[in-house]
């Protein structure tokens, strides 16, 4: 398995389970559409200095002796985290899809910037 796919499933697997564990804080099935976006922003600034060491030590323990070394993962990683906005983004469409999927059965692509 490559690096680059090791850390996207690590960053997947991240998101997916700190979106359960705020819908378990919060009580709530979903994030209503209106509070998507301050939601993410919230969890994402608290959160990010959290996922880039996660992404560090589980890489470590996947790869093992196969681990390339951590300034090739820093720098992976800083070139993943440069555009803070593009990341934020990025969530609200994945959170807004698993919500319709959840809801819905099906993904509606067309109320993704609404």
């Amino acid at each position: 398995m490559s690096l680059q796919k090791n850390i996207k499933d690590l960053i997947f697997f991240y998101v997916k389970q700190n979106y359960e564990n705020y819908l378990k804080v919060n009580e709530i099935e979903y994030i209503s559409e209106d509070k998507i976006t301050e939601v993410i922003s919230s969890l994402y600034l608290e959160r990010k200095d959290h996922l880039k060491e996660f992404i560090k030590t589980s890489l470590k323990q996947v790869m093992k002796e196969e681990y390339p070394g951590d300034l090739v993962i820093l720098n992976i990683l800083v070139d993943i985290f440069s555009d803070d906005e593009l990341c934020k983004n990025r969530l609200i469409v994945e959170i807004k899809l698993h919500q319709q999927k959840m809801q819905k059965g099906k993904n509606d692509y067309s109320k993704l910037l609404s």
